[in-house]
């Protein structure tokens, strides 16, 4: 009995091994010298990365790249919704590399597909291969999408990258829109890039996304910490709209727990003090008293000149109790 259960245990690790061997030979078939590209080229499509690699290869070296060039191009045009997201995408590679440049009907046929999938395919399609033509393209189904109130589901942070790379800076709004409602970091790069004079409003409105109660835990959920970082960055180098109710938040943000929030509002609000100190004080006195007093306690334990006197602007225009005591405690040494 002992004899016959060693058998089946044997047979079993056989018939396992086997079964591996069997699904590692299927994960990475052999490309061979004398394989036809269409054959290699279905290959290469379904298991991507080095069978890829020695497709292009294979292509290139047998001078065949505009035969790879011409299916990747026939696939993406006839059968992008039937593929998987990873072949489309391996089908695109092999696309922008050999194709010098994209075919505008191409990227309208991604961009005008129903999947969303689809269309973020070709928006990087359309970034890494961009050109005139590429461009009156993806603005011309911007523009669609706005007549059909499509707008927005038409929004995707590669469409940011897209509208970059071809320079439209005329569907800028959908940038501001996206930044409003994804709030992606890939949005305020391409606003910068394109049209950095008229991004801080939509920074600013941004911003205001984010509550007290959100900022004062470690991982923040109402806003994109990384697109907060392209924001600050840029408004420690920028002026302030002072009139927008954005500003406000600013020092919110500066009593963040988020360390790495807080020293950026911190570093905006202490750069553009000298000029809106007095603007800065009646904003503050306006805030809740949590925040102003934390606000007050933060610059106590790192005070600047710049500092002191919004402290002592503050104590002209603050209305609560606490933060009047806490203005005048003998702790803060520099808004006596």
């Amino acid at each position: 009995m002992l004899g016959l259960k060693r058998v089946l245990l044997a047979l079993l690790a056989f018939l396992f091994m086997t079964a591996c061997q069997s699904n590692t030979d299927q994960q990475k078939p052999e490309i061979t010298r004398d394989m036809s590209i269409s054959e290699a080229y279905g290959l290469a499509k379904v298991h991507g990365a080095d069978i890829m690699q020695k497709v292009k290869e294979l292509a290139k070296e047998r001078n065949e790249l505009p035969k790879l060039a011409s299916m990747t191009e026939a696939d993406l045009l006839n059968n992008h919704s039937k593929m998987s997201f990873n072949e489309l995408s391996h089908a695109t590679n092999m696309y922008v590399y050999s194709s010098q440049k994209a075919e505008p009907k191409v990227i309208k046929a991604l961009l005008n597909a129903r999947e969303p999938g689809v269309r973020k395919i070709g928006w990087r399609l359309a970034a890494v291969k961009p050109s005139n033509a590429v461009g009156a393209v993806v603005d011309n189904v911007l523009n669609n999408a706005l007549s059909n109130g499509r707008e927005d589901e038409i929004l995707d942070p590669d469409m940011a990258k897209a509208l970059q790379e071809n320079g439209l800076k005329g569907d800028y709004t959908f940038l501001e829109r996206g930044l409003s409602i994804q709030g992606a970091p890939e949005y305020a790069t391409a606003m910068l890039a394109l049209d950095p004079k008229n991004a801080t409003p939509a920074f600013l409105s941004y911003l205001m996304r984010a509550d007290l109660e959100d900022l004062r835990q470690l991982n923040q959920k109402s806003i994109n910490v990384y697109t907060c970082t392209v924001i600050f960055r840029f408004l420690m180098e920028n002026p302030l709209p002072i009139s927008h109710p954005g500003v406000a938040s600013l020092f919110l943000f500066a009593v963040s727990r988020n360390r790495g929030l807080a020293d950026m509002a911190n570093t905006v609000l202490e750069k553009q003090i000298p000029e809106h100190r007095a603007s800065f004080a009646a904003i503050l006195a306006r805030l809740p008293v949590p925040v102003q007093v934390a606000f007050i306690e933060n610059s106590q334990r790192e005070m600047t000149a710049n500092l002191r006197l919004l402290l002592n602007d503050l104590k002209d225009v603050a209305q609560n109790k606490e933060v009047i005591e806490e203005l005048n405690s003998p702790n803060e040494s520099g808004a006596q």
